[in-house]
């Protein structure tokens, strides 16, 4: 072990007196993605045996993530009374179907977004893609709020108020690793056995997928995973005791 240990801290210092960071620089961002992929594949080889999945019929349709709400909503039992969390909401699609689809009174809705798009890049997308001009949904239901901002901003204002109910349900569609990483860590005193978590852009390798692997490390979260469709782009998971 010893040997092992000095072998590492030299091999440490010749690179660094050598600068061979300068070599590798070009190569950084495609060896990390390939380090996350490798991560990715070997997760999803282990999450295939999933209640609900579209592994018979893997072709792309966005619309599929409405089937695993679906299966989430009957499965889960979730017409009861929640609250639901929604990290991105654009122009509030997958925002307005669960207010439909959940009719209870008494269950409340909170909606958090820029409105004016992604504030840093995204892959080939650019900052400020995705932007309603900082329009926020037209919805026509008292039960849903929205927090226009930064989740840096917003969240933490109102997690400092907020009082959760029996059951939470956090969608996460922020796609960039610091934004949902932010939001995961923000939540995880809140999060009880039994909470739902619904990924929009989980097999991203190095955004939702990296940001979740480390909050898993970071808090020890157990979890089981419900269902996942588009080769795990959309992935439903529950938090386990």
């Amino acid at each position: 072990m010893d040997a092992y240990i000095r072998f590492g801290r030299n091999l440490k210092a010749a690179f660094f007196k050598a600068r061979l960071d300068v070599f590798f620089k070009p190569f950084v961002d495609i060896l990390l993605k390939l380090a996350w992929l490798s991560k990715l594949s070997y997760w999803c080889s282990q999450h295939n045996a999933l209640d609900y999945t579209d592994a018979d019929a893997p072709n792309f349709r966005y619309d599929k993530r409405y089937e695993l709400y679906q299966f989430i909503l009957e499965s889960q039992k979730l017409e009861a009374e929640l609250d639901y969390l929604e990290f991105g909401v654009g122009k509030g699609y997958s925002f307005q179907w669960w207010l439909e689809h959940n009719r209870h009174p008494h269950s409340r809705f909170w909606g958090f977004d820029t409105f004016t798009g992604l504030p840093e890049g995204w892959g080939k997308m650019k900052i400020g893609t995705f932007s309603t001009e900082g329009e926020i949904p037209a919805i026509a239901d008292d039960r849903a709020q929205f927090a226009k901002g930064l989740f840096q901003e917003t969240l933490p204002a109102f997690l400092s108020g907020y009082k959760r109910k029996d059951r939470l349900v956090v969608h996460m569609d922020a796609d960039l690793y610091s934004s949902t990483l932010f939001v995961l860590t923000n939540l995880a005193t809140l999060f009880r056995p039994g909470d739902l978590l619904i990924f929009d852009e989980f097999a991203v390798p190095t955004h939702e997928f990296r940001a979740f692997s480390d909050f898993v490390s970071a808090f020890g979260v157990k979890y089981e995973v419900l269902g996942a469709v588009n080769r795990h782009l959309q992935v439903a998971m529950r938090i386990a005791g």
